[in-house]
């Protein structure tokens, strides 16, 4: 299947919303029968988590940066494991996080 250009996507986006995902789910379905049997289980189950989080996201803006975050994630994974190929001797640098603690509507927490 031939890929539309950016310009004929967004007038399809913009003129017939409902044709303009019909054809990205077509797109995409193409693309991953396109690819090597190995990986297609490997891009449904991703493709999966990328609709997922379209689904529960407030807006588009915010669906957009949830999968941005979560290739930044899959990348700094993929350097990680390539520096400790290169550099066996040093320990990848552990993740830092802030736990956030979240209080119930209505309960206090001490």
């Amino acid at each position: 299947m031939d890929m539309p250009t950016f310009d004929e996507l967004r007038e399809l986006a913009q003129r017939d919303p409902e044709g303009f995902e019909i054809l990205r789910a077509e797109l995409i379905e193409d693309c991953i029968c396109r690819s090597s049997e190995c990986n297609q289980r490997r891009l449904r189950g991703l493709q999966f988590v990328i609709e997922a989080r379209r689904r529960v996201a407030s807006n588009p803006m915010k669906a957009l940066l949830d999968i941005q975050a979560m290739m930044h994630d899959s990348f700094l994974s993929l350097q990680q494991a390539l520096f400790a190929q290169q550099c066996p001797s040093e320990p990848p640098a552990p993740a830092r996080a802030q736990v956030l603690r979240f209080r119930r509507s209505g309960s206090v927490v001490e």
